[in-house]
């Protein structure tokens, strides 16, 4: 199984870094992980806005705010702190190099920091951080600032490659945290031709490629351990587009998605789905890059009962 013995926040403490730390908070005390709370002071630009830094007594009380609700805030929570700041030519560069260094599991941050930018993902710190992380990146985009809670709708958009698959355990994993509800959503694309030709999108959604996309969508629900309420949907359309309205309309909390899919190309782009996910979703979204180490997953999957898994033919 997957297990998160470290989790780094990076902070400029902005107000939407600050509500991204409720999530690290709360995975940190989950798993038993230690919290790395980190400050980047960057070397390559003035530094216009004096040095902040929080008191270990701080954030304590955030993370009692963070955790536990209001009958037992007297617990302290059970998270080691280490408080760092470094001085690196960019906020990312101490990210990345920080988490490389410390064998981070997972990264908790905002998309946005202290200038409050509306502006798109790209050219962003997150963005970075994201395509370059060696470990999963979870990002909170700056017009979700305010806190959502607990996480009980995680969607997992699903290709069928191995790395989505590997995502999806990642996803199970949060879900039995949060014991929230785990939906595997798989988009049959329409073929688009070229508009020269005067003929609107192709329609694959024919009932045996539907049937087939939602047979091995259901063998991967079954595959997963007994406690994850999850359930799949199978819908034609486009990817991005799609996803990002099905989270909308659900209200989903959480995407946890892969940045690459079948094509596993080993650079440094995002993948046009992700990029378009990450930049525009209603909500944080979990991203796994194609090159990290895969998920540990056991030899011997707990099982809700014996299936054959059958493959999705295009």
């Amino acid at each position: 199984m997957m297990t998160i013995q470290s989790i780094l926040f990076p902070t400029d403490f902005s107000a939407c870094a600050e509500h991204a730390f409720q999530q690290a908070a709360f995975l940190a005390d989950q798993y038993g992980a230690t919290l790395h709370v980190l400050h980047v002071r960057e070397t390559r630009k003035p530094d216009l806005i004096p040095p902040i830094s929080l008191s270990e007594e701080e954030i304590i009380e955030q993370l009692q705010g963070s955790i536990r609700d209001e009958a037992a805030l007297s617990e302290k929570p059970h998270v080691r702190l280490v408080r760092s700041e470094v001085r690196r030519v960019s906020a990312s560069v101490g990210i990345l190099e920080y988490a490389d260094e410390h064998r981070i599991d997972l990264i908790v941050m905002g998309t946005h920091g202290r200038h409050g930018v509306n502006r798109l993902f790209v050219g962003s710190v997150a963005e970075e951080v994201v395509r370059l992380a060696t470990c999963p990146v979870l990002t909170v985009r700056h017009n979700q600032c305010e806190p959502r809670g607990i996480l009980q709708r995680i969607l997992v958009p699903i290709d069928f490659s191995e790395r989505s698959e590997q995502a999806l355990w990642f996803a199970a994993e949060l879900a039995q945290s949060y014991r929230g509800q785990l939906t595997l959503l798989h988009v049959v694309e329409e073929v688009a031709l070229p508009g020269v030709y005067g003929l609107d999108p192709v329609p694959v959604n024919t009932p045996d490629v539907m049937a087939r996309a939602r047979a091995s969508l259901d063998d991967l629900v079954q595959q997963l351990p007994d406690d994850v309420r999850a359930t799949a949907v199978v819908m034609p359309g486009h990817a991005a587009r799609d996803i990002l309205e099905y989270a909308d309309e659900q209200d989903t909390d959480l995407i946890v998605i892969a940045t690459h899919g079948r094509t596993g190309i080993e650079h440094l782009l995002l993948g046009s789905v992700t990029e378009k996910v990450v930049r525009l979703a209603p909500c944080p979204v979990c991203t796994m890059r194609s090159t990290m180490p895969p998920v540990s997953i056991p030899e011997t999957r707990p099982t809700r009962h014996r299936t054959t898994k059958k493959q999705l033919v295009t």
